[in-house]
């Protein structure tokens, strides 16, 4: 099977299990475009695209994560990750067209050198707790912000190598 693929089933199956969750019937069209937002965003960063993003979020949000795309770009890095897990841990609703998420995602990533196409850094299991801020516009939900609460490392493959911050050496030796 293709990877493509496995992702779309990996997708309906975690899909599945939350729509299964006992829960009110208003909260499945939010958890579902949270759901979206968190596919088409590991499809942006590993297509260096996130305008398709605009169709879960709003233009600022899907603009703040083009900025961080471009500068890994600019870095010569691009992302390409994957949602392996998602609870949905508190969803409020303080209006009827808004709403807060909570949730603890559990996230693979390998930052590659787009020059080399090598792998530069690797994570597996990574775990964030998120905060989603959300508005309703017509029929639909759209993410209009998103904080990282906390994200914990479990299994680095590959670190991040180290900076080179020594002090410059200077021609005719030490001073």
């Amino acid at each position: 099977m293709n990877n493509r693929f496995l992702r779309l089933l990996l997708t309906l199956f975690i899909c599945g299990i939350t729509a299964c969750a006992p829960t009110g019937s208003k909260d499945k069209p939010i958890k579902a475009a949270i759901m979206r937002y968190n596919q088409l965003l590991a499809d942006g960063y590993r297509s260096m695209n996130m305008n398709p993003l605009q169709e879960v979020a709003t233009v600022d949000q899907a603009t703040k994560l083009y900025h961080h795309m471009a500068a890994l770009g600019e870095g010569k890095l691009r992302m390409d990750s994957s949602l392996k897990g998602i609870a949905f841990v508190k969803i409020d609703q303080p209006k009827p067209a808004e709403a807060t998420v909570q949730t603890k995602e559990t996230w693979n990533f390998t930052h590659i050198n787009i020059t080399t196409g090598k792998k530069f850094a690797e994570e597996h299991g990574f775990i964030y707790e998120m905060k989603y801020s959300m508005k309703q516009d017509g029929n639909r939900w759209l993410i209009t912000n998103v904080d990282t609460i906390s994200g914990t490392s479990t299994n680095t493959v590959i670190p991040w190598p180290k900076a080179d911050r020594s002090p410059l050496q200077h021609a005719g030796g030490n001073r």
